[in-house]
């Protein structure tokens, strides 16, 4: 039996909390679940709040640079371009004058090109020194205070495998959304070779499978009625709230 007492996660999306084997993944320690068998670090010396300001303070400039990555402030002129291709993509679900937030917004990129088309948007993002101030909510999706059942859309791109308490994220976006309200969320698609690259030590916390997603959104009630793959190793999951 693993001992979890010092690890960054001690349950698992399921709610196991005490079954585990330990295993090492891509050079990534992990542990494995007993019950449902996803995936996640092992990461006995970092804590919440280590994590927390790993994220403010470090994650979008120096800990990309150290990887070889820009920082985010400088690849906005990409990013404002997968931003457009997104929302081309999303055309039928998303559109004028809906009101939707981008958890994890980062340097804003998608934030403007949905405002750009006049669609009300608005970023959540606890990073310090990222993005657009005028349109970011400096907060975590967990500690937003909204009016339940008030958002049109939620996107998360690239972020809800970053989340230590992923059960509450979702609650939260459940409790958010309008009934039929969409859900669109895009995490790496790690179990192909062309998502290999997406096993990074700390910044990936979960590695999860279309089936282990499918039923984690389903728990929470949110329907995945659609599920693409835009990109090589990407996989996007496009769900509406039951």
């Amino acid at each position: 039996m693993v001992d979890l007492n010092n690890n960054l996660i001690q349950t698992c999306t399921c709610g196991n909390d005490h079954d585990f084997s330990h295993d090492t993944m891509h050079d990534i320690p992990v542990l494995v679940c007993g019950n449902c068998g996803v995936i996640h670090q092992y990461l006995p010396d970092w804590s919440h709040d280590k994590l927390d300001e790993w994220y403010r303070k470090h994650y979008h400039s120096d800990v990309q640079e150290a990887i070889g990555h820009q920082a985010y402030h400088a690849r906005y002129e990409n990013d404002k371009k997968v931003a457009m291709i997104r929302l081309d993509a999303y055309q039928d679900l998303i559109k004028e004058n809906m009101t939707g937030l981008d958890i994890g917004s980062s340097n804003s990129a998608f934030v403007h090109a949905c405002r750009e088309r006049g669609i009300n948007c608005w970023g959540i993002e606890p990073g310090e020194s990222i993005g657009d101030d005028s349109v970011t909510i400096r907060t975590t999706i967990e500690d937003c205070d909204l009016d339940l059942c008030s958002q049109d859309f939620i996107t998360m791109h690239d972020s809800l495998e970053h989340i230590v308490d992923v059960n509450s994220t979702l609650k939260k976006v459940q409790q958010f959304l309008k009934p039929q309200g969409i859900l669109i969320v895009d995490i790496p698609d790690y179990f192909v070779e062309s998502g290999l690259h997406h096993w990074r030590i700390v910044q990936h916390l979960w590695f999860w499978n279309q089936e282990q997603m499918t039923q984690l959104f389903s728990i929470h009630g949110l329907a995945v009625f659609k599920v693409t793959r835009p990109i090589p190793g990407k996989i996007v999951f496009y769900c509406e709230k039951k």
